[in-house]
Protein backbone atom coordinates (compact mmCIF):
# COMPACT_ATOMS: atom_id res chain seq x y z
CA UNK A 1 0.00 0.00 0.00
CA UNK A 2 1.40 3.42 -0.95
CA UNK A 3 0.69 6.74 0.65
CA UNK A 4 -0.41 9.59 -1.59
CA UNK A 5 1.02 12.95 -0.63
CA UNK A 6 3.44 14.66 1.68
CA UNK A 7 0.76 15.79 4.06
CA UNK A 8 -0.50 12.19 4.37
CA UNK A 9 2.89 10.59 4.78
CA UNK A 10 5.10 12.19 7.34
CA UNK A 11 6.75 10.63 10.38
CA UNK A 12 4.98 11.50 13.60
CA UNK A 13 1.56 12.18 12.09
CA UNK A 14 -1.68 10.32 12.87
CA UNK A 15 -1.38 7.65 10.20
CA UNK A 16 -4.65 5.93 11.26
CA UNK A 17 -6.70 8.94 10.29
CA UNK A 18 -4.71 9.37 7.14
CA UNK A 19 -5.20 5.75 6.13
CA UNK A 20 -8.95 6.10 6.64
CA UNK A 21 -8.96 9.03 4.25
CA UNK A 22 -6.71 7.37 1.72
CA UNK A 23 -8.67 4.10 1.78
CA UNK A 24 -11.78 5.97 0.64
CA UNK A 25 -9.86 6.94 -2.50
CA UNK A 26 -7.90 3.84 -3.40
CA UNK A 27 -6.59 1.56 -0.71
CA UNK A 28 -5.08 -0.74 -3.29
CA UNK A 29 -2.80 1.69 -5.09
CA UNK A 30 0.29 -0.37 -5.94
CA UNK A 31 3.75 0.82 -4.95
CA UNK A 32 5.57 2.52 -7.77
CA UNK A 33 2.57 4.52 -8.94
CA UNK A 34 2.71 7.05 -6.15
CA UNK A 35 2.13 10.63 -7.22
CA UNK A 36 4.40 13.47 -6.21
CA UNK A 37 4.80 13.48 -2.41
CA UNK A 38 3.74 17.09 -2.00
CA UNK A 39 0.42 18.59 -2.98
CA UNK A 40 0.50 19.90 -6.58
CA UNK A 41 -0.49 23.41 -5.60
CA UNK A 42 2.32 23.57 -3.04
CA UNK A 43 4.87 22.25 -5.54
CA UNK A 44 3.83 24.85 -8.08
CA UNK A 45 3.84 27.66 -5.53
CA UNK A 46 7.24 26.68 -4.15
CA UNK A 47 8.73 26.33 -7.62
CA UNK A 48 7.35 29.66 -8.80
CA UNK A 49 8.64 31.33 -5.63
CA UNK A 50 12.11 29.80 -6.09
CA UNK A 51 12.47 30.68 -9.76
CA UNK A 52 10.76 34.07 -9.60
CA UNK A 53 12.91 34.89 -6.59
CA UNK A 54 15.99 33.77 -8.50
CA UNK A 55 14.86 35.77 -11.52
CA UNK A 56 14.32 38.84 -9.36
CA UNK A 57 17.81 38.51 -7.97
CA UNK A 58 19.18 38.14 -11.52
CA UNK A 59 17.32 41.28 -12.59
CA UNK A 60 18.67 43.24 -9.64
CA UNK A 61 22.22 42.06 -10.28
CA UNK A 62 22.01 42.88 -13.99
CA UNK A 63 20.50 46.33 -13.46
CA UNK A 64 22.09 47.55 -10.24
CA UNK A 65 25.33 45.64 -9.57
CA UNK A 66 26.43 48.24 -7.03
CA UNK A 67 23.57 47.40 -4.67
CA UNK A 68 24.64 43.86 -3.84
CA UNK A 69 25.35 44.88 -0.25
CA UNK A 70 21.72 45.89 0.20
CA UNK A 71 20.64 42.70 -1.52
CA UNK A 72 22.81 40.65 0.86
CA UNK A 73 21.13 42.33 3.82
CA UNK A 74 17.65 41.69 2.39
CA UNK A 75 18.40 38.03 1.68
CA UNK A 76 20.07 37.67 5.05
CA UNK A 77 16.99 39.01 6.82
CA UNK A 78 14.73 36.78 4.75
CA UNK A 79 16.87 33.72 5.53
CA UNK A 80 16.91 34.65 9.22
CA UNK A 81 13.13 34.95 9.33
CA UNK A 82 12.77 31.60 7.54
CA UNK A 83 15.17 29.96 10.00
CA UNK A 84 13.44 31.36 13.08
CA UNK A 85 9.99 30.22 11.91
CA UNK A 86 11.23 26.79 10.80
CA UNK A 87 14.92 25.78 10.67
CA UNK A 88 14.32 23.40 7.75
CA UNK A 89 13.51 26.44 5.63
CA UNK A 90 16.78 27.95 6.75
CA UNK A 91 18.47 24.82 5.43
CA UNK A 92 16.98 25.52 2.01
CA UNK A 93 18.32 29.09 2.18
CA UNK A 94 21.75 27.78 3.24
CA UNK A 95 21.89 25.49 0.19
CA UNK A 96 21.17 28.42 -2.13
CA UNK A 97 23.63 30.76 -0.39
CA UNK A 98 26.47 28.22 -0.52
CA UNK A 99 25.90 27.09 -4.08
CA UNK A 100 25.79 30.60 -5.50
CA UNK A 101 28.77 31.71 -3.36
CA UNK A 102 26.56 34.63 -2.45
CA UNK A 103 28.33 35.43 0.80
CA UNK A 104 31.81 35.27 -0.76
CA UNK A 105 30.81 37.44 -3.72
CA UNK A 106 29.15 40.02 -1.48
CA UNK A 107 32.24 40.14 0.75
CA UNK A 108 34.84 40.30 -2.02
CA UNK A 109 33.14 42.62 -4.47
CA UNK A 110 30.88 44.75 -2.30
CA UNK A 111 32.57 44.97 1.11
CA UNK A 112 29.55 43.33 2.73
CA UNK A 113 30.00 41.28 5.89
CA UNK A 114 30.10 37.52 5.50
CA UNK A 115 26.74 35.94 6.23
CA UNK A 116 27.77 32.28 5.92
CA UNK A 117 29.20 31.59 9.37
CA UNK A 118 26.60 33.74 11.23
CA UNK A 119 23.86 31.90 9.35
CA UNK A 120 25.36 28.50 10.21
CA UNK A 121 25.51 29.54 13.87
CA UNK A 122 21.90 30.73 13.66
CA UNK A 123 20.85 27.31 12.40
CA UNK A 124 22.82 25.68 15.21
CA UNK A 125 21.10 27.93 17.73
CA UNK A 126 17.71 27.01 16.30
CA UNK A 127 18.55 23.32 16.73
CA UNK A 128 19.43 23.84 20.40
CA UNK A 129 16.29 25.92 21.00
CA UNK A 130 14.13 23.15 19.58
CA UNK A 131 15.99 20.62 21.68
CA UNK A 132 15.76 22.39 25.05
CA UNK A 133 12.36 24.05 24.73
CA UNK A 134 10.41 21.69 22.46
CA UNK A 135 12.19 18.41 23.30
CA UNK A 136 13.03 17.81 19.63
CA UNK A 137 16.28 15.94 20.17
CA UNK A 138 18.65 15.92 17.17
CA UNK A 139 19.09 12.47 15.66
CA UNK A 140 21.33 10.83 13.11
CA UNK A 141 24.29 13.14 13.64
CA UNK A 142 26.65 11.01 15.74
CA UNK A 143 28.28 8.84 13.05
CA UNK A 144 28.71 11.65 10.48
CA UNK A 145 30.17 13.88 13.21
CA UNK A 146 32.61 11.15 14.27
CA UNK A 147 33.78 10.65 10.67
CA UNK A 148 34.26 14.35 10.04
CA UNK A 149 35.99 14.81 13.40
CA UNK A 150 38.38 11.98 12.57
CA UNK A 151 39.25 13.62 9.27
CA UNK A 152 39.71 16.92 11.10
CA UNK A 153 42.03 15.21 13.57
CA UNK A 154 44.32 14.17 10.73
CA UNK A 155 44.46 17.79 9.62
CA UNK A 156 45.05 18.93 13.18
CA UNK A 157 48.10 16.67 13.46
CA UNK A 158 49.65 18.50 10.54
CA UNK A 159 49.89 21.60 12.73
CA UNK A 160 52.64 19.79 14.62
CA UNK A 161 54.98 19.39 11.66
CA UNK A 162 53.83 21.60 8.76
CA UNK A 163 56.52 24.02 7.55
CA UNK A 164 53.94 26.79 7.20
CA UNK A 165 51.84 26.65 10.37
CA UNK A 166 49.62 29.58 9.34
CA UNK A 167 48.53 27.96 6.06
CA UNK A 168 47.70 24.70 7.81
CA UNK A 169 45.83 26.48 10.59
CA UNK A 170 43.74 28.55 8.17
CA UNK A 171 42.79 25.50 6.10
CA UNK A 172 41.88 23.57 9.25
CA UNK A 173 39.63 26.40 10.38
CA UNK A 174 37.75 26.38 7.06
CA UNK A 175 37.36 22.62 7.25
CA UNK A 176 35.81 22.71 10.74
CA UNK A 177 33.50 25.53 9.64
CA UNK A 178 32.34 23.51 6.62
CA UNK A 179 32.13 20.29 8.66
CA UNK A 180 29.87 22.07 11.17
CA UNK A 181 27.60 23.10 8.30
CA UNK A 182 27.54 19.48 7.07
CA UNK A 183 26.52 18.19 10.51
CA UNK A 184 23.77 20.81 10.72
CA UNK A 185 22.50 19.62 7.34
CA UNK A 186 22.39 16.05 8.65
CA UNK A 187 20.40 17.15 11.71
CA UNK A 188 17.87 19.28 9.84
CA UNK A 189 17.40 17.06 6.81
CA UNK A 190 15.08 14.42 8.28
CA UNK A 191 12.04 14.40 5.99
CA UNK A 192 11.54 13.74 2.31
CA UNK A 193 9.76 17.04 1.77
CA UNK A 194 12.85 18.89 3.04
CA UNK A 195 15.06 16.88 0.68
CA UNK A 196 12.89 17.89 -2.27
CA UNK A 197 13.12 21.54 -1.30
CA UNK A 198 16.91 21.38 -0.90
CA UNK A 199 17.24 19.78 -4.35
CA UNK A 200 15.14 22.53 -5.83
CA UNK A 201 17.16 25.17 -3.98
CA UNK A 202 20.28 23.77 -5.69
CA UNK A 203 18.54 23.85 -9.07
CA UNK A 204 17.35 27.41 -8.39
CA UNK A 205 21.01 28.29 -7.75
CA UNK A 206 21.89 26.70 -11.08
CA UNK A 207 19.20 28.71 -12.84
CA UNK A 208 20.47 31.89 -11.19
CA UNK A 209 24.16 31.39 -12.04
CA UNK A 210 23.66 29.71 -15.39
CA UNK A 211 21.20 32.31 -16.68
CA UNK A 212 23.62 35.13 -15.94
CA UNK A 213 26.62 33.40 -17.52
CA UNK A 214 24.69 32.29 -20.61
CA UNK A 215 23.50 35.87 -21.05
CA UNK A 216 27.07 37.08 -20.60
CA UNK A 217 28.40 34.64 -23.22
CA UNK A 218 25.70 35.28 -25.80
CA UNK A 219 25.96 39.08 -25.48
CA UNK A 220 29.77 39.12 -25.24
CA UNK A 221 29.66 41.35 -22.15
CA UNK A 222 32.72 39.76 -20.55
CA UNK A 223 33.98 43.04 -19.10
CA UNK A 224 30.91 43.15 -16.86
CA UNK A 225 31.13 40.64 -14.01
CA UNK A 226 27.48 41.24 -13.08
CA UNK A 227 28.12 41.96 -9.46
CA UNK A 228 30.77 39.22 -9.19
CA UNK A 229 28.46 36.39 -10.27
CA UNK A 230 29.81 36.19 -13.82
CA UNK A 231 33.58 36.42 -13.78
CA UNK A 232 35.45 35.72 -17.01
CA UNK A 233 38.99 36.03 -18.29
CA UNK A 234 40.99 35.45 -21.45
CA UNK A 235 42.82 32.14 -21.32
CA UNK A 236 44.72 29.84 -23.64
CA UNK A 237 42.35 27.55 -25.57
CA UNK A 238 44.30 25.50 -28.13
CA UNK A 239 47.02 26.02 -30.70
CA UNK A 240 47.64 29.75 -30.77
CA UNK A 241 44.07 30.72 -29.88
CA UNK A 242 42.93 32.51 -26.75
CA UNK A 243 39.35 33.18 -25.75
CA UNK A 244 37.17 34.14 -22.81
CA UNK A 245 36.40 31.35 -20.36
CA UNK A 246 33.47 32.02 -18.08
CA UNK A 247 33.93 31.23 -14.40
CA UNK A 248 30.64 32.29 -12.79
CA UNK A 249 31.06 33.42 -9.17
CA UNK A 250 34.26 31.34 -8.79
CA UNK A 251 36.89 32.99 -10.95
CA UNK A 252 38.03 29.46 -11.86
CA UNK A 253 36.39 27.90 -14.96
CA UNK A 254 37.23 24.33 -13.97
CA UNK A 255 35.69 24.71 -10.51
CA UNK A 256 32.58 26.29 -12.03
CA UNK A 257 32.20 23.38 -14.46
CA UNK A 258 32.61 20.92 -11.60
CA UNK A 259 29.78 22.29 -9.47
CA UNK A 260 27.49 22.80 -12.49
CA UNK A 261 27.90 19.16 -13.49
CA UNK A 262 26.51 18.19 -10.08
CA UNK A 263 23.25 19.91 -11.00
CA UNK A 264 22.82 18.32 -14.43
CA UNK A 265 21.72 14.83 -13.28
CA UNK A 266 19.43 16.45 -10.69
CA UNK A 267 17.84 18.65 -13.35
CA UNK A 268 17.51 15.75 -15.78
CA UNK A 269 15.87 13.58 -13.12
CA UNK A 270 13.35 16.31 -12.31
CA UNK A 271 12.68 16.85 -16.02
CA UNK A 272 11.84 13.17 -16.36
CA UNK A 273 9.96 12.62 -13.11
CA UNK A 274 8.24 15.77 -11.92
CA UNK A 275 4.46 15.45 -12.04
CA UNK A 276 3.61 19.07 -12.85
CA UNK A 277 4.42 20.89 -16.06
CA UNK A 278 5.76 24.10 -14.43
CA UNK A 279 8.35 22.12 -12.50
CA UNK A 280 9.40 20.22 -15.61
CA UNK A 281 9.89 23.55 -17.34
CA UNK A 282 12.01 24.80 -14.44
CA UNK A 283 14.07 21.60 -14.63
CA UNK A 284 14.53 22.06 -18.39
CA UNK A 285 15.64 25.64 -17.76
CA UNK A 286 18.21 24.50 -15.20
CA UNK A 287 19.42 21.71 -17.48
CA UNK A 288 19.83 24.02 -20.46
CA UNK A 289 21.69 26.88 -18.77
CA UNK A 290 23.91 24.59 -16.68
CA UNK A 291 24.88 22.49 -19.70
CA UNK A 292 25.63 25.55 -21.83
CA UNK A 293 27.64 27.07 -18.99
CA UNK A 294 29.78 23.91 -18.75
CA UNK A 295 30.59 24.32 -22.44
CA UNK A 296 31.36 28.01 -22.03
CA UNK A 297 33.96 27.25 -19.36
CA UNK A 298 36.06 25.44 -22.01
CA UNK A 299 36.90 22.96 -19.23
CA UNK A 300 38.10 19.65 -20.67
CA UNK A 301 37.61 17.93 -17.32
CA UNK A 302 34.14 19.48 -17.20
CA UNK A 303 33.36 18.06 -20.64
CA UNK A 304 34.43 14.54 -19.62
CA UNK A 305 32.42 14.81 -16.41
CA UNK A 306 29.36 15.95 -18.37
CA UNK A 307 29.62 12.91 -20.63
CA UNK A 308 29.98 10.67 -17.57
CA UNK A 309 26.95 11.97 -15.65
CA UNK A 310 24.72 12.00 -18.72
CA UNK A 311 25.82 8.49 -19.64
CA UNK A 312 25.20 7.17 -16.13
CA UNK A 313 21.76 8.77 -16.03
CA UNK A 314 20.79 7.10 -19.30
CA UNK A 315 22.23 3.71 -18.29
CA UNK A 316 21.05 3.63 -14.69
CA UNK A 317 17.48 4.67 -15.36
CA UNK A 318 16.65 4.74 -19.07
CA UNK A 319 13.78 7.16 -19.73
CA UNK A 320 10.76 6.44 -21.89
CA UNK A 321 11.39 6.87 -25.60
CA UNK A 322 9.08 9.88 -25.82
CA UNK A 323 10.83 11.62 -22.93
CA UNK A 324 14.26 10.83 -24.40
CA UNK A 325 13.23 12.28 -27.77
CA UNK A 326 12.01 15.45 -26.08
CA UNK A 327 15.32 15.72 -24.18
CA UNK A 328 17.31 15.31 -27.40
CA UNK A 329 15.08 17.83 -29.15
CA UNK A 330 15.86 20.33 -26.40
CA UNK A 331 19.59 19.55 -26.47
CA UNK A 332 20.30 19.72 -30.22
CA UNK A 333 19.52 23.44 -30.66
CA UNK A 334 21.92 24.25 -27.81
CA UNK A 335 24.93 23.22 -29.90
CA UNK A 336 24.58 26.30 -32.11
CA UNK A 337 25.62 28.39 -29.11
CA UNK A 338 28.99 26.66 -28.66
CA UNK A 339 32.00 29.00 -28.94
CA UNK A 340 33.97 28.80 -32.17
CA UNK A 341 37.11 27.41 -30.53
CA UNK A 342 35.34 24.86 -28.34
CA UNK A 343 35.89 21.84 -30.59
CA UNK A 344 39.57 22.77 -30.93
CA UNK A 345 39.88 22.78 -27.15
CA UNK A 346 38.12 19.43 -26.67
CA UNK A 347 40.01 17.80 -29.54
CA UNK A 348 43.25 18.19 -27.56
CA UNK A 349 42.02 15.32 -25.37
CA UNK A 350 42.81 12.97 -28.26
CA UNK A 351 46.51 13.73 -27.73
CA UNK A 352 46.45 11.17 -24.94
CA UNK A 353 45.26 8.36 -27.20
CA UNK A 354 47.95 5.78 -28.08
CA UNK A 355 47.32 6.34 -31.79
CA UNK A 356 47.84 10.10 -31.52
CA UNK A 357 50.93 11.60 -33.17
CA UNK A 358 50.72 14.72 -31.02
CA UNK A 359 52.70 15.06 -27.83
CA UNK A 360 50.46 16.20 -24.93
CA UNK A 361 53.43 17.87 -23.26
CA UNK A 362 53.35 20.47 -26.05
CA UNK A 363 50.22 21.85 -24.37
CA UNK A 364 51.23 24.25 -21.57
CA UNK A 365 48.23 23.25 -19.48
CA UNK A 366 48.96 19.53 -19.77
CA UNK A 367 52.63 20.11 -19.04
CA UNK A 368 51.83 22.14 -15.94
CA UNK A 369 49.36 19.53 -14.67
CA UNK A 370 51.88 16.77 -15.27
CA UNK A 371 54.44 18.62 -13.19
CA UNK A 372 51.96 19.44 -10.41
CA UNK A 373 50.77 15.85 -10.06
CA UNK A 374 54.28 14.42 -10.30
CA UNK A 375 55.39 16.75 -7.52
CA UNK A 376 52.42 15.63 -5.39
CA UNK A 377 53.49 12.01 -5.84
CA UNK A 378 57.08 12.81 -4.89
CA UNK A 379 55.91 14.60 -1.75
CA UNK A 380 53.83 11.58 -0.85
CA UNK A 381 56.78 9.25 -1.36
CA UNK A 382 58.87 11.41 0.99
CA UNK A 383 56.12 11.68 3.65
CA UNK A 384 53.80 8.69 3.02
CA UNK A 385 52.08 8.43 6.42
CA UNK A 386 50.86 11.96 7.25
CA UNK A 387 52.04 14.02 4.26
CA UNK A 388 53.63 17.46 4.30
CA UNK A 389 50.74 19.18 6.11
CA UNK A 390 47.49 20.89 5.19
CA UNK A 391 47.90 23.41 2.36
CA UNK A 392 51.69 23.07 2.52
CA UNK A 393 52.01 21.66 -0.99
CA UNK A 394 52.41 25.16 -2.51
CA UNK A 395 55.20 25.88 -0.03
CA UNK A 396 57.27 23.01 -1.39
CA UNK A 397 56.25 23.00 -5.04
CA UNK A 398 59.18 24.94 -6.48
CA UNK A 399 61.66 22.84 -4.55
CA UNK A 400 60.40 19.65 -6.19
CA UNK A 401 59.48 21.21 -9.54
CA UNK A 402 63.03 22.43 -10.14
CA UNK A 403 64.24 18.84 -9.77
CA UNK A 404 61.76 17.58 -12.37
CA UNK A 405 62.42 20.31 -14.92
CA UNK A 406 59.01 19.89 -16.58
CA UNK A 407 57.30 23.13 -15.61
CA UNK A 408 59.10 26.38 -16.49
CA UNK A 409 56.80 28.47 -14.28
CA UNK A 410 58.63 29.78 -11.23
CA UNK A 411 55.64 30.21 -8.97
CA UNK A 412 53.90 28.28 -6.23
CA UNK A 413 51.27 25.94 -7.61
CA UNK A 414 48.50 23.70 -6.28
CA UNK A 415 47.97 20.04 -7.20
CA UNK A 416 45.73 19.23 -10.16
CA UNK A 417 44.08 16.23 -8.51
CA UNK A 418 42.08 16.03 -5.31
CA UNK A 419 43.38 12.57 -4.49
CA UNK A 420 47.04 13.35 -5.10
CA UNK A 421 46.58 16.49 -3.04
CA UNK A 422 45.29 14.45 -0.10
CA UNK A 423 48.16 11.98 -0.48
CA UNK A 424 50.75 14.77 -0.60
CA UNK A 425 49.36 16.81 2.31
CA UNK A 426 47.70 14.19 4.54
CA UNK A 427 49.36 10.93 3.48
CA UNK A 428 47.88 7.46 3.61
CA UNK A 429 46.13 8.22 6.91
CA UNK A 430 44.25 11.17 5.44
CA UNK A 431 43.34 9.33 2.25
CA UNK A 432 42.16 6.32 4.27
CA UNK A 433 39.79 8.44 6.37
CA UNK A 434 38.58 10.32 3.28
CA UNK A 435 37.79 7.06 1.45
CA UNK A 436 36.01 5.79 4.57
CA UNK A 437 33.74 8.84 4.50
CA UNK A 438 33.01 8.17 0.82
CA UNK A 439 32.30 4.50 1.52
CA UNK A 440 29.83 5.33 4.30
CA UNK A 441 28.25 7.97 2.09
CA UNK A 442 27.67 5.72 -0.93
CA UNK A 443 26.48 2.84 1.23
CA UNK A 444 23.95 5.19 2.81
CA UNK A 445 22.80 6.39 -0.62
CA UNK A 446 22.24 2.81 -1.74
CA UNK A 447 20.27 2.05 1.43
CA UNK A 448 18.24 5.23 0.94
CA UNK A 449 17.30 4.19 -2.58
CA UNK A 450 16.21 0.75 -1.36
CA UNK A 451 14.16 2.15 1.53
CA UNK A 452 12.41 4.73 -0.63
CA UNK A 453 11.48 1.90 -2.99
CA UNK A 454 10.14 -0.18 -0.10
CA UNK A 455 7.97 2.75 0.99
CA UNK A 456 6.58 3.10 -2.53
CA UNK A 457 8.28 6.50 -2.91
CA UNK A 458 9.80 5.82 -6.30
CA UNK A 459 10.13 9.50 -7.07
CA UNK A 460 12.50 9.91 -4.13
CA UNK A 461 14.34 6.71 -5.05
CA UNK A 462 14.93 8.23 -8.48
CA UNK A 463 16.06 11.48 -6.87
CA UNK A 464 18.53 9.52 -4.75
CA UNK A 465 19.95 7.79 -7.82
CA UNK A 466 20.41 11.16 -9.50
CA UNK A 467 22.15 12.56 -6.42
CA UNK A 468 24.44 9.52 -6.31
CA UNK A 469 25.41 10.12 -9.93
CA UNK A 470 25.94 13.80 -9.13
CA UNK A 471 28.40 12.86 -6.37
CA UNK A 472 30.17 10.41 -8.67
CA UNK A 473 30.52 13.23 -11.18
CA UNK A 474 31.97 15.56 -8.56
CA UNK A 475 34.49 12.93 -7.47
CA UNK A 476 35.39 12.07 -11.06
CA UNK A 477 36.11 15.75 -11.69
CA UNK A 478 38.41 15.52 -8.65
CA UNK A 479 40.81 13.54 -10.85
CA UNK A 480 41.56 16.83 -12.64
CA UNK A 481 40.70 19.34 -9.92
CA UNK A 482 42.04 19.95 -6.42
CA UNK A 483 40.13 20.70 -3.20
CA UNK A 484 39.67 24.43 -3.82
CA UNK A 485 36.10 25.49 -2.95
CA UNK A 486 35.79 22.37 -0.79
CA UNK A 487 32.80 23.85 1.07
CA UNK A 488 30.67 22.64 -1.85
CA UNK A 489 31.90 19.10 -1.35
CA UNK A 490 31.19 19.08 2.38
CA UNK A 491 27.72 20.54 1.89
CA UNK A 492 26.90 17.87 -0.69
CA UNK A 493 28.42 15.23 1.60
CA UNK A 494 26.15 16.42 4.41
CA UNK A 495 23.11 15.97 2.16
CA UNK A 496 24.32 12.52 1.09
CA UNK A 497 24.95 11.40 4.68
CA UNK A 498 21.48 12.60 5.68
CA UNK A 499 19.67 10.75 2.91
CA UNK A 500 19.85 7.34 4.60
CA UNK A 501 18.15 8.73 7.71
CA UNK A 502 15.49 10.47 5.61
CA UNK A 503 14.63 7.19 3.91
CA UNK A 504 14.66 5.28 7.22
CA UNK A 505 12.19 7.77 8.71
CA UNK A 506 9.89 7.44 5.72
CA UNK A 507 9.96 3.64 5.55
CA UNK A 508 9.34 3.46 9.32
CA UNK A 509 6.28 5.69 8.94
CA UNK A 510 5.14 3.61 5.98
CA UNK A 511 5.38 0.36 7.97
CA UNK A 512 3.61 1.86 10.96
CA UNK A 513 0.85 3.04 8.64
CA UNK A 514 0.58 -0.45 7.17
CA UNK A 515 0.36 -2.04 10.61
CA UNK A 516 -2.31 0.42 11.68
CA UNK A 517 -4.29 -0.19 8.51
CA UNK A 518 -4.09 -3.99 8.92
CA UNK A 519 -5.21 -3.84 12.55
CA UNK A 520 -8.11 -1.58 11.60
CA UNK A 521 -9.31 -3.81 8.79
CA UNK A 522 -9.03 -6.88 11.06
CA UNK A 523 -11.57 -5.46 13.51
CA UNK A 524 -15.03 -7.13 13.35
Amino acid sequence: MAMHDEETYRPGQNTLALLKASSLKDAATPPGNTPSPTKPWFNIAFGILAVVGGGAVVAIVLSTPDNIRLLAIVLGLFAMFATITRPERGLVALAFIVYTRFSDVATRYHNAPSIFLPFVLLLLSAIFVRWFFYKEKPTGWLRPTALLALYGLVGYLSLLYADNFERAQKTLYFFFRDALAAVIIVILLQQAVTLRRVIWALLAAGIFMGSITVYQQLTGTFSNNYGGFAQAGINFIAGGANDYRIAGPFGNPNAYAQILNVLIPLALDRLWNEKTRPFRLFAAWALAVCTLSVFFTFSRGGFLTLILVLGLMLIRRPPRLSVLLITVAIAIPLFQFLPANYTDRISTLTNFLPSSESNPTNDNSFRGRTSENAVAWLMFMDQPILGVGLDNYPEKYLEYSSLLGVDPRREARAPSSLYLEILAEEGLVGLGVFLTILGVMFYGLQRAKENFTIAGMNDYASMTIAFTIAMLGYLFAGLFKNSAYSNFFWMLTGIALALSRVAENEVQAYREAQDTHLSRTALP
